[in-house]
């Protein structure tokens, strides 16, 4: 049997081989650990969303609440002012000005109403989207790309005839050492005769 003249670097190509295999399976063990947690944002994220989501609308319905107190205000101002009887007078202006000013704040308020529920609702619902898209982008720029094995790590080739060369090599000179003659005392005619 011959000796590898390149068993060195095949064991050293090895053992980097296995500490790359074993780098490469620690990577992948977090990026692992990273999607898990991406799972968990996004969900938090989610519930982030749906809660900014129902504050807009609480908050518009108090709006809404406090608008129709005011209109309900502005009735009771109307009806106490009724007070005042028409006596069958000539006058076809009677009572118009209190049912103006409850015209004007019924009017007022549901103005008040409808932007509130539409144009500021349209607003809050486009900033706690916006807010939720970023939210998700910033968890997946924190995932990160997955862990890649980059280039195999080359095995050298077997060296098995400058193994056989340079034990022939060291057979010449030792036979050299010994003046080119047989050790057994014959000459092959290989030395000097």
């Amino acid at each position: 049997m011959c000796v590898d003249a390149n068993a060195g670097a095949r064991a050293a190509a090895k053992e980097r081989a296995a500490q790359k295999d074993a780098l490469f399976a620690q990577e992948g063990l977090k990026f692992f650990n990273k999607e898990t947690q991406l799972a968990r944002t996004q969900k938090r994220n989610v519930v982030g969303y749906s809660r900014d989501l129902s504050d807009a609308y609480a908050g518009a319905l108090a709006a809404q609440g406090k608008g129709r107190k005011r209109v309900e205000a502005a009735a009771q101002k109307y009806f106490r002012a009724k007070g005042t009887v028409n006596e069958g007078g000539r006058s076809r202006t009677f009572g118009k000005a209190q049912l103006q000013g409850y015209l004007a704040a019924q009017s007022e308020v549901e103005s008040v109403i409808d932007n509130v529920l539409r144009r500021n609702m349209a607003y809050a619902q486009e900033g706690s989207k916006r807010k939720f898209q970023a939210a998700q982008a910033q968890g997946r720029e924190a995932l990160g790309i997955p862990a890649a094995y980059g280039a195999p790590v080359m095995l050298p080739p077997t060296n098995r005839l400058g193994g056989a060369l340079q034990i022939a090599s060291s057979v010449a000179s030792i036979y050299s050492g010994f003046g080119g003659t047989n050790i057994f005392g014959k000459n092959f005619g290989f030395g000097p005769q």
